[in-house]
């Protein structure tokens, strides 16, 4: 008997669909369907290819209302931030048409890169349509079929993507989305003719799906969680850099991997920086993420909210002080029981666990290379912010700090197309995303010898 799931408006409850989750049966068949297509696929020429996703861009593009209105009913999300999502889709489906993977001439060898076959995406709620399509469509550029898994909240946002994809002209078989919770995850990350499996979610879940596939060697992408702190040196701009903290402490509500969790500042200017943290965060106003002044949206669900505020009572018992909050007052027609008001904490210990909540902890260092000890002391290296006025400690900040990313002068979870995305320690397992960096999970390497007279 199948199980059924569901995705729901967080700021309103609503149901917004509703559909049967995929039973392991139905996954190796979806599997087998994208192994015998990913031959024909894999010996499309990458113009073609390329040309599907160029189809891709149009339809994305043409359908941006809808989908962004979808994804801001499904996840909760400011609409802003929903059409900034469905944007950077289409732009990232152009940059990958025009960047297939390259082959290299080595010393006389040709070394070409060659698909896998079938690479499974499995990806989460927060950023339902780009955190997918950095994996689909680098995967799809390849050579690769895929099956994808997006997370049960958020169904309706990826069949409207597999939708455009059979617009555009994919053939069959080359892109299934298989609806489903964990049940579905497991017979997917198992299946043995699944070569590759792109992952983004909890370091719990990751290491689980890294358990599920290592047995065969199928190549693992691992993008997973942190506790992302942005250091505040005594020369930084203050004003600027409570700016930047606080967006990034707060944007899409705190749920997504890269925001800032914690501050790690310089006890001379500890201070003024609070109180211009506190000044930004008491200014938020919570409600309909579809109102333009509102500037911090629902979390995903009631349950989120509740774990959020039990994070910050376990915080306070433990001796920390609630510095300042948003505003909890609502407009009317809203659950209030999803909203959680974003809340700045200071006087605590190490704050060393990833909430997918607006909190932000500010710890206090004595000095610069206190910062990069407390930085460093958590089991995460995702992303990283340092503000400062002077070079020598940012160039500094690049040695010493173990993270994948590392931000100066400007917002840890700005991140870029080309560049390579990923973290460290619990964070990731050297397989980033981004740019052309992504076809090392999503291909393997042939070397050729010798030519033909």
């Amino acid at each position: 008997m199948s199980s059924s799931i569901r995705s729901e408006n967080p700021a309103t409850g609503a149901t917004v669909f509703e559909t049967d989750a995929t039973s392991p049966a139905q996954v190796d068949a979806a599997v087998r369907r994208a192994l015998e297509a990913s031959h024909g696929w894999a010996a499309t020429p990458s113009e073609e290819r390329g040309a599907v996703l160029r189809r891709f861009a149009d339809i994305v593009e043409r359908d941006a209302d809808a989908l962004a209105e979808l994804i801001v009913d499904e996840v909760g999300k400011l609409r802003r931030d929903a059409d900034g999502e469905v944007e950077w889709t289409a732009l990232s489906a152009r940059w990958y048409a025009d960047h297939p993977p390259q082959d290299e001439v080595v010393a006389g060898a040709r070394v070409r890169r060659r698909p896998l076959g079938v690479v499974a995406a499995v990806t989460p709620w927060n950023v339902p349509l780009i955190t997918p399509a950095w994996k689909w469509l680098p995967a799809l550029m390849a050579g690769n079929a895929v099956v994808w898994k997006p997370s049960e909240l958020a169904t309706a946002t990826a069949l409207a993507a597999q939708e455009a994809f059979r617009e555009a002209g994919l053939p069959d078989g080359v892109l299934t989305v298989v609806p489903g919770g964990p049940d579905t995850s497991v017979a997917l990350c198992g299946h043995p003719d699944v070569a590759g499996v792109h992952f983004t979610g909890s370091t719990a879940a990751g290491r689980a799906v890294a358990a599920l596939a290592s047995p065969r060697f199928a190549r693992v992408a691992l993008e997973m969680g942190g506790v992302n702190p942005a250091i505040v040196l005594a020369d930084a701009d203050l004003d600027a850099a409570a700016d930047a903290i606080v967006a990034c402490a707060t944007a899409l509500s705190g749920q997504k991997c890269t925001a800032a969790r914690r501050v790690l500042v310089e006890q001379a200017v500890e201070a003024p920086l609070v109180e211009r943290l506190a000044e930004r965060i008491a200014a938020l106003r919570l409600g309909d993420p579809t109102d333009p002044s509102t500037t911090l949206a629902p979390l995903v669900s009631p349950s989120a909210a509740r774990a959020a505020e039990a994070a910050t009572e376990a915080a306070v018992a433990a001796g920390a002080h609630v510095a300042a909050r948003a505003s909890s007052t609502l407009p009317d027609g809203l659950r209030a029981d999803a909203f959680f008001p974003a809340t700045l904490l200071t006087g605590g210990g190490p704050w060393r666990e990833e909430v997918f909540a607006p909190i932000l902890a500010v710890e206090v260092v004595a000095d610069r290379e206190a910062a990069w000890q407390a930085a460093n002391d958590v089991p995460y290296g995702l992303s990283a912010a340092v503000y400062t006025r002077t070079q020598a400690f940012a160039d500094e900040a690049g040695e010493r700090l173990e993270t994948g990313v590392v931000a100066v002068n400007r917002r840890g979870d700005a991140v870029e197309l080309e560049p390579p995305f990923g973290g460290v320690k619990g964070s990731g397992n050297g397989f980033p995303e981004g740019g052309a960096y992504v076809y090392s999970a999503l291909t393997s390497l042939q070397a050729v010898y010798g030519a033909v007279d």
